[in-house]
Parts: structure tokens; C-alpha cells; sequence
């Protein structure tokens, strides 16, 4: 009996004990503290609950909660006096934390639902360490206490009322079939993955460019459900279509020859358009870069379509622009002449300012579309600014054949849009949507940037400062590295732009080797053929090129390869020292190869010349290069096979498909591959070879592009 009553005691105990222990509070515990009108607007819900989903990973040993008031961390959201926001005073918010009877209580505090999602993920991404750096990647930190002071304040307001990014689907880019195909496995969810990351990076705008061989009865319903997710999640959708463009498989408003009348043809098409709820619309009025301005010739049409739009559909219209002029505009700015006057336009009509490439808006030389500088855009943007509503529309990557289809990694580009973001904010330019043209090769860090930088933030009353690598630093944990990555940029900025290499390292346009009147210019590029380099340039010309921009272009490459090895000794010191994290210094190795790439491109390029000077000797296609050319040739091929090395490791780490983004492919734009494939065997590299070997600058050798789907001159009618 007593041995039973014994058993029965112990029984009793650790019952009692396991009770008392599940009853307990835990060892840490996390809520966000939000009232029932809040979680009734979308944004604010869908905000919410995703910031519980991240939280939950970064505390794992933590109970992460909704509206649990006994929690020891409690994230206190106020109810909004305005849903949805819109203006800059509506999107800004402030945190301050403050100890309370054993607890932390951070209380939130803005104006919009939009104010309190930019809150919510301001926090997790400014304080807390998350890393909101690519549409398909998350890094998440892992606490194990609560990180933050007990008493702080934080605050923050966008420098933008509109910001966001226009997704530029003329190209092959990561998302222009998931945008066009509703048929393609997984294409909304992946859409809605980009729509996440903007609303985390606080943006809350989006735009792609429409193509015209979507299919017209599956597509407006998966359009719909986009508009609709992006609207939950605090984000305006626009779509950007041509009254009549020819190249690149644009949408088309209207055929011109087809024998209908054009408002009818533009009334059906806004009406099969206007089946999804756009925020906003974009019109290019030009049929194509380099053709006629059809706004100018028709404007009784644009007249007419701006009013269908605005009054009709109920949708706010902007207008497109250009660095494009004529060979006597960009003539008389050459000599010093200002640039015509904008013409009048409706107020009822906004316009989106934009530049192009790793070029500001203000720097004295940018030799793109055959012009000094883009400074006259920027006094564009001054004047449209008084009048209309006006947006900045700079480029984050341009594809083609300049940087990551090279591939080349810029860091130039962080410098040209920190920079144009002061100048526009000083000008008083209320919108910044960023022309997006793929991630890979770094370009995600150009973005990740442009979207942080949108924001203005201020720690316990002090304003925290920003710089053109202010956000590469917060991968880089050292001093060091952080001043080593600073000389990276110096160094670019100096051969790349001041010295002109850009010229040399990006490859030619596709119209570049067409004969005049066809060979206008796009990229920056050499001031002679090379061709000419050949048999047309005196021994004289010559040599200064082997002297001047080759000789550049080998200095230029020592001296990145010796700071490459630098940067990677002192990762290297970095990981010993257990410093930051492996995610981290994973995207610094990315960044290391791509800039050790950019290197190579620049010992190749120049062998590449020196092999065409070399054939001076041998100027005809019929002889037999000579042994100078031909150890010039061995040498870059050699270099190329290196290259090569480094993009296949650089394609193990690719966040989309490599079957979508760098193989060939059909697909719904005027190219048959994804916008990396001639990075996947550097086939600019290859071709520059075989130009030399075989003596052959013709835009048909070696062609990558679809000349007849570029042009598009069937789309007249048809």
C-alpha cells in the first residue's frame, strides 16, 4: 500500500509539473498587436501576415503571435486614419520602442494601411537584418534574443510619392512570359513574388511593357488576378503600350495600313485593354527608336486617345520619352546650343523623363544615342515638373549588347541613379519608376538599391546618410571591404567612363555594322570601324589606338585583378574571423566574379584590336593571317575559355530557370532566348574573334538577332 501510494504521489508531481510547464509563458515571445479595422483593409492584412511568416523564421525558438497582449516583444500597429495611401505624408511611418513593466513595446505609428505595411517591413529589413535583395531570394537572420535597444526611435518618409519599377518585357527578361503567358506553370505565382518583393522594399508601383502576340482571350484574366494581388499588396500596376510601334513586337493601338478607320481601331483595342483595372497606362507615340513620332504627325489621334482614357476609362495616361534626336539637334548641342522648348501638351497627360544606361542625368559626358550628355533631360524634367505630373525613368541594366549580356558588371550604374535620385528630388520630381532589364550579373543590386534609396530614414532623430554603396555595404561587414569596394567604383568610374573604355568593353548595337542611313548610334562605341582599323587607317592612326584606348583597356584589367585579389583575400580574413554572414559574403563572391569577368573582357577586347591591327598585313579575306594575328587570336581564346569558367559558376547560382533566362527558346518577344544566352558562351566574344580571323563587320556575320521580328514591318497590318 504504501509503495502504491508512493507511485501515485510521483505520478501526481510530474503531472502537476508538466501542466504548470505547458501552462508557463516561453522563454521568448513576439506579437504584433494590430486592431480588427486594420486587419480588415488587405494591405494591412496581407502585410501582417506576412511579416508573422518572416518573423517566425528569424526567431525560431520564440512564440511569434497575432494580438497576444501578455507577449514579452509586442509590435503595436495603430489604426490608419486613411486606407490605401498615396501620398508621401500618407506612406511615411515612425517606430518608437520603449520598456514597459518587464516588456518591449514598439509602437507603430502612420496615417495609410500603406504607411503601416512600409512600417512593418522598414523594421524587418532596416533593423532587424533581413535582406530583401532579389524577387526570388530572401536572406533571413536568425535571432536568438531580441536584437534592438529597449528605447529607440525610427523613422522614415519616401522621397517619392510614386516608386516602383517598370519591368521592360520588350526584352527576355526573368518575368516577360510570366507576364504574357497565364498558360506558363507557376506564372502568377511568380508574378506575385515580384509584387512581394516591392511591397517589402516599400514600392508601390509596377508597369511592364505589353507584346503584341499575346493571346487576346486567355490573357486579360490573368492580367486581372496581377492588377488584383499587386492591389492587396499596396501596389499600382500600369501597362505600357505604342499608338503604332514597329520594333520588338510592341502593342499596337492601330495597324496603319489596315483598311479601318484608326479611332475605330483604337476604341476596339482600349476596350479589350480596359478589361483589367490599370492604374495607370503608358503610351510610346513614336513607331519605333530613330522613326517618326506619330503624336506629333496624328495629333488629333493622341488628342483623341488621351481624352478615351482619362474620361472613358477613368485612367491617369502618361507619355513616354526619349534621349532619341535628330542628327542636327544633338549637332547644335554639340556646339553649345540649348535644346528646343518642350511643346505645349494637356495637363490630363503625365510624362515619364527618361535617361539611359550607367549615365546620370547630369554628369558632362554620356555618349549614348550619339549625344554629349543627357543634360537635357534633366532640364526636361526641371520644366515638365511646373506644369504636369512627371516621373524620372532611368535604367537599371539595358541589355542588348552593353552590360549583362557581355556580361558586364557596373558599378558605375549605383553612382549614376543615387546620384539622379538627389537631382530629381531637388527638382521636385514626384515620381522615380526605374527601367528594369534583368537581374543577373549583379544587376539585382542595382534595384535592391534604387528601392531603398526611395526612402528617406532617420535613427533617434538623426538622419541616417546614404551613398552610392550604401546598401553593397550592408553585405560587406568590415571597413575594409566596404573601402575596397569604394575603389572598385573609383576604379570603374575612372577607364570605364572618364577614359571612355565603355566603347570597347560593350559590344557592337545590331545596327551599328549596317551601312549608313541605317547605322545610327545606341550604345557608346568605338570612333572607327574596324574595318577601317584594317586596311583604312594610316600606320600612324593605328598605333595611337594600340597606344591610347588598348593600351587603357590592359591597365584598366591589371589593375582590377589586383583588387579583386584584394577583396577576395580580405573575405577570405572575413570568414576566419567569423564575420557576417555565409549568405552574405555568397553574394560578394557573385559580385567579385562578376567584376573579375569585367576584367577579362578587357584583355580580351584588347587582343581582339591588336589582332586587327596585326592584320594589316593580311588585309583581304583570301590570305592567311599572319603569326602576330594568329598568337593574338590563341591568346583571347584562351582568355575566353577562362570566362567561361567563371559564367558557368555564375549560372549554378541563378535564381530563375537557365532554360527561361540564358538558352534559346521561342518566347513572346522579337528574340528567340532569354536575355543571358549570349552571356552563357560569351558569344560576343567569339564573334569579335572570328571578325578578326575571317575579316567580316557586317551586321549578318555571326547574327544573333532577328532582324525581320526586331523591325517589325509586317506589324503595319497585320
Amino acid at each position: 500500500m504504501i509503495r502504491l501510494r508512493l507511485v501515485l504521489f510521483v505520478i501526481f508531481i510530474l503531472s502537476a509539473w508538466g501542466s504548470a510547464a505547458a501552462s508557463a509563458p516561453p522563454a521568448a515571445s513576439l506579437s504584433i498587436i494590430a486592431p480588427a479595422p486594420l486587419l480588415a483593409d488587405p494591405v494591412a492584412r496581407s502585410a501582417v501576415d506576412d511579416s508573422l511568416a518572416l518573423l517566425k523564421q528569424a526567431f525560431p525558438a520564440a512564440r511569434v503571435s497575432l494580438n497576444d497582449r501578455t507577449a514579452r516583444v509586442a509590435l503595436v500597429l495603430t489604426a490608419p486614419a486613411a486606407r490605401g495611401g498615396g501620398s508621401v505624408a500618407d506612406d511615411a511611418y515612425a517606430w518608437r520602442s520603449e520598456r514597459t513593466g518587464g516588456r518591449i513595446v514598439l509602437r507603430e505609428e502612420s496615417r495609410s494601411s500603406r504607411g503601416t505595411a512600409a512600417a512593418l517591413y522598414g523594421l524587418l529589413q532596416e533593423r532587424l537584418g533581413f535582406r530583401f535583395y532579389h524577387p526570388a531570394r530572401t536572406i533571413v537572420p536568425h535571432h536568438r534574443h531580441w536584437p534592438l535597444p529597449d528605447r529607440f526611435t525610427w523613422e522614415a518618409a519616401p522621397r517619392f510619392a510614386t516608386r516602383g519599377f517598370h519591368l521592360h518585357t520588350l526584352h527576355p527578361i526573368e518575368l516577360t512570359e510570366q507576364l504574357h503567358d497565364p498558360t506558363r506553370p507557376g506564372a502568377l505565382a511568380d508574378v506575385q513574388g515580384y509584387i512581394d518583393w516591392l511591397a517589402r522594399n516599400g514600392q508601390n508601383t509596377m508597369q511592364f511593357y505589353l507584346l503584341r502576340d499575346v493571346d487576346r482571350r486567355r490573357w486579360p484574366p490573368h492580367a486581372r488576378a496581377i492588377v488584383e494581388y499587386a492591389h492587396r499588396r499596396g501596389v499600382a500596376v500600369g501597362v505600357e503600350f505604342s499608338l503604332c510601334m514597329l520594333q520588338q513586337q510592341a502593342f499596337q493601338l492601330f495597324k496603319p495600313l489596315r483598311p479601318v478607320p484608326y479611332r475605330r481601331q483604337v476604341d476596339r483595342t482600349l476596350a479589350w485593354l480596359f478589361q483589367v483595372p490599370w492604374d495607370f497606362v503608358s503610351v510610346e507615340l513614336a513607331m519605333g527608336e530613330y522613326l517618326p513620332d506619330l503624336g506629333g504627325v496624328l495629333t488629333g489621334l493622341k488628342g483623341y486617345l488621351v481624352q478615351e482614357i482619362t474620361g472613358r476609362y477613368r485612367t491617369r495616361v502618361m507619355e513616354v520619352t526619349h534621349v532619341i534626336r535628330s542628327r542636327e539637334e544633338r549637332a547644335d548641342e554639340s556646339a553649345g546650343a540649348t535644346p528646343p522648348p518642350t511643346e505645349p501638351e494637356k495637363k490630363n497627360c503625365g510624362v515619364l523623363i527618361h535617361t539611359v544606361m550607367c549615365y546620370s542625368a547630369t554628369e558632362p559626358k554620356a555618349p549614348v544615342y550619339g549625344n554629349v550628355n543627357q543634360r537635357f533631360m534633366m532640364e526636361r524634367a526641371r520644366r515638365e515638373s511646373l506644369r504636369r505630373e512627371t516621373w524620372y525613368w532611368p535604367e537599371s541594366a539595358y541589355w542588348v549588347a552593353f552590360d549583362n549580356s557581355v556580361p558586364l558588371f557596373l558599378l558605375p550604374y549605383l553612382e549614376a541613379r543615387w546620384s539622379d535620385m538627389e537631382s530629381m528630388e531637388k527638382a521636385g520630381v514626384p515620381g522615380h519608376l526605374t527601367f528594369t532589364s534583368g537581374w543577373e550579373w549583379g544587376y539585382w543590386l542595382t534595384d535592391w538599391s534604387i528601392a531603398r534609396w526611395s526612402w528617406r530614414f532617420r535613427a533617434n532623430g538623426s538622419p541616417v546618410p546614404t551613398t552610392p554603396l550604401s546598401v553593397l555595404g550592408d553585405l560587406a561587414p568590415t571597413p575594409r571591404l566596404r573601402t575596397l569596394w569604394q575603389e572598385a567604383l573609383q576604379v570603374q568610374t575612372r577607364y570605364l567612363k572618364e577614359h571612355e573604355l565603355l566603347r570597347y568593353l560593350a559590344a557592337l548595337a545590331p545596327f551599328s555594322e549596317l551601312p549608313p542611313p541605317f547605322n545610327e548610334p545606341f550604345q557608346p562605341e568605338p570612333p572607327f570601324r574596324y574595318g577601317w582599323l584594317i586596311s583604312g587607317a594610316s600606320d600612324r592612326e593605328a598605333d595611337a589606338v594600340l597606344k591610347g584606348p588598348v593600351a587603357l583597356l590592359e591597365e584598366y584589367a591589371s589593375v582590377v585583378e589586383d583588387l579583386v585579389t584584394r577583396i577576395e583575400r580580405e573575405m577570405a580574413r572575413e570568414r576566419e574571423r567569423n564575420e557576417g554572414g555565409e549568405e552574405e559574403r555568397g553574394l560578394c563572391g557573385e559580385l567579385v566574379r562578376g567584376m573579375r569577368v569585367t576584367a577579362l573582357r578587357a584583355r580580351h577586347r584588347a587582343l581582339t584590336i591588336r589582332g586587327l591591327v596585326a592584320q594589316r598585313a593580311a588585309p583581304h579575306w583570301w590570305q592567311p593571317a599572319g603569326s602576330a594575328a594568329k598568337e593574338c587570336l590563341a591568346r583571347a581564346a584562351a582568355l575566353r575559355e577562362e570566362g567561361l569558367t567563371l559564367v558557368r559558376e555564375q549560372e549554378a547560382g541563378y535564381r530563375y530557370p537557365l532554360p527561361l533566362i540564358a538558352r534559346r527558346r521561342p518566347d513572346h518577344t522579337a528574340y528567340d532566348f532569354g536575355y543571358l544566352y549570349p552571356a552563357s558562351d560569351l558569344f560576343f566574344w567569339r564573334r569579335e574573334e572570328e571578325q578578326v580571323r575571317q575579316r567580316r563587320f557586317d551586321a549578318l556575320f555571326m547574327k544573333l538577332w532577328n532582324f525581320r521580328k526586331t523591325l517589325g514591318l509586317e506589324s503595319l497590318l497585320f
